[in-house]
């Protein structure tokens, strides 16, 4: 199934004083990508460490780097098919999975980000 996905990240910003602070920036344009269920061994591992992975999107992996370079933190928000709500998630690991696409595993909501 195909769905919408905008990609977030956590990032140093220096304010008027010349401190860093992180903040959470999404980008502007949204991606068509391919949303995949988790696989049954990944699901398990996940959950032995503590984790709980919920989706699986596979996009293109130039789109995915151009626009994660200098990330702290990395996050997506993915468009609900039947709703349209965006959802917030983490993005718990990255996989390439040929020369063009990139899998993300996803788990909801963004945590210990300083938005």
């Amino acid at each position: 199934m195909y769905t919408l996905i905008c990609l977030g990240k956590e990032v140093l910003k220096e304010n008027e004083l010349g401190e860093k602070n992180k903040s959470l920036e999404f980008s502007t344009t949204s991606f068509f990508c391919l949303e995949k269920s988790v696989r049954a061994s990944e699901f398990y591992q996940a959950m032995a460490t503590g984790l709980k992975p919920e989706k699986v999107i596979s996009m293109n992996k130039y789109e995915y780097y151009e626009y994660m370079q200098s990330a702290i933190k990395k996050v997506a928000k993915v468009q609900h098919t039947i709703t349209n709500e965006w959802i917030e998630y983490t993005i718990l690991r990255e996989y390439e999975v040929d020369s063009d696409n990139i899998e993300l595993t996803l788990t909801r909501g963004v945590e210990n980000v300083g938005a």
